[in-house]
């Protein structure tokens, strides 16, 4: 029945789209392409999951189908608006993970996580840098470049196709109703490396400058300080926002929390501060200083759905075949590399750590998905380096879209072959989420089992009724 409500979906915006006239479209564009990706992501994604696919991997899916790479029903018009989607989503996320992060849980895993970032993390952003120096002569836009350059270049690559996704990580997590050692762990690795390459991306950028026909701008260092710094002190602002709302109002808390991401995505955007670094600074604030971090995670998964769906569609749609077949061999290479090196990176710096073995073994697959940090510096980097930057940006545009649809689902692998599927209840303190010793590394022998539904994102505020208390 729902293959035959999407197939209809699609009918009627096929018909919809038939009634438009050059330069002018029937009612608004944006509103009739948002409702669209509402239903199709919505439909895609329980198809998805019945094929045994994470469902963000069908609200991709829908994204691609309806962009302008196969059936073209989303109109032009239209495509810009939907970032505004992407920036709420980020803050949304943002916010979740930081809520996620608690030091207490989270202490255990400090080691770990730090070795992670460093190994892993720096370790794969060296490996990328070399493969792109390595394969110079494949990329046709390193050709006039100085030798100096051509380095300067490769270390650019290396930074921005290293990101992480903590969308993907904090979605796949809502969505298996997963939790133990080794999502937390991940959760931590993928929020710090991005934390990581934000400060490489501004500091190698800014070195770069001079060799790739930028000049050298005196002033990216404070810049690099504001974007860090400022995102940080506004995060604190933020969350003092949200604990005088928390406690004192308490009502219509999921559209504050949507209303606030909003500001914070869009002001934050203009005056040069990161929103996912303002977002996750509140939600790690609001989550160990103040009482109220279930009371916001349970607002963030009571709004999400909605903007979640069009933000993974919207990205799918932002996936151009004809831009990956032009980029496909060099992508496919840069793609191969990064998942060897994570993988071999992690499970070094997790066995250097003393990780619990499902950690050493699976954490590195937790650091392959990609999403949208990697491509807004890849459209940072075409406004840094206009030179080089168009060529270099739809190579990093074909490696994101590889990782996008492929590693989510190495990753739900993953996380079915550790065991920890099923096993998040209720995040307050009523209904632990796993048993207290899990974090320091003993086994949780609690016979969860998977819930039928999984809470997937669509059912994440409905309350785990065949979860078992404590």
């Amino acid at each position: 029945m729902r293959i035959l409500v999407l197939l209809a979906v699609v009918g009627l915006m096929t018909a919809a789209r038939s009634f438009e006239v050059a330069g002018d479209t029937i009612g608004s564009s944006t509103a009739l392409t948002v409702g669209f990706l509402l239903i199709v992501a919505y439909l895609t994604g329980w198809i998805a999951k019945q094929l045994g696919m994470p469902k963000l991997t069908g609200y991709l899916i829908a994204g691609l189908l309806a962009g302008d790479s196969l059936l073209a029903l989303i109109p032009a018009g239209s495509a810009g608006d939907l970032k505004i989607f992407t920036g709420v989503a980020v803050s949304l996320i943002a916010l979740t993970a930081g809520t996620e992060l608690e030091v207490k849980t989270m202490r255990p895993l400090m080691r770990t996580v730090a070795w992670l970032t460093g190994i892993a993390g720096v370790g794969t952003v060296v490996v990328l840098t070399l493969a792109v120096w390595l394969l110079r002569g494949q990329l046709p836009f390193m050709a006039d470049l100085s030798p100096m350059g051509v380095i300067a270049m490769s270390a650019v690559l290396g930074v921005v196709m290293s990101a992480n996704s903590p969308a993907v990580v904090v979605a796949l997590r809502t969505e298996m109703n997963a939790d133990g050692p080794l999502c937390r762990t991940v959760l931590g690795v993928v929020v710090m490396g991005d934390l990581l390459v934000i400060i490489l991306f501004g500091a190698v950028g800014a070195a770069a400058a001079p060799f790739l026909g930028s000049e050298s701008d005196q002033g990216a260092l404070v810049h690099l300080v504001w974007h860090i710094g400022g995102s940080l002190v506004v995060g604190s602002f933020v969350a003092g926002l949200l604990y005088v709302f928390l406690r004192f109002v308490g009502q219509s808390t999921a559209l504050f929390v949507v209303a606030l991401s909003f500001v914070v995505a869009e002001v934050g955007a203009r005056i040069g501060l990161d929103p996912l670094l303002v977002a996750l600074s509140a939600g790690i604030l609001v989550r160990n200083a103040t009482h109220f971090g279930d009371a916001l995670h349970e607002a963030i998964e009571g709004s999400s759905l909605p903007v979640y769906l069009v933000f993974f569609a919207a990205a799918g749609a932002s996936i151009h075949l004809d831009v990956l077949a032009a980029v496909g061999i060099p992508a496919l290479l840069f793609a191969g590399v990064r998942a060897v090196s994570y993988l071999g990176t992690a499970r070094l710096a997790a066995t250097i750590a003393g990780a619990e073995p499902v950690v050493r073994r699976l954490v590195g697959f937790g650091l392959l998905p990609q999403a949208g940090l990697a491509l807004a510096l890849g459209l940072l980097m075409v406004k840094t380096f206009p030179a080089v930057g168009q060529a270099a940006g739809t190579l990093v545009l074909g490696v994101v879209a590889l990782n996008e649809m492929i590693m989510p689902i190495v990753y739900r692998l993953a996380l079915l072959r550790s065991g920890e599927v099923g096993r998040a209840a209720n995040h307050s303190s009523v209904f632990p989420a796993v048993s207290p010793d899990s974090s320091a590394g003993n086994a949780i022998v609690a016979p969860w089992e998977d819930s039928p539904h999984g809470l997937p994102l669509d059912t994440a505020s409905v309350p785990l009724t065949d979860a078992p208390t404590q």
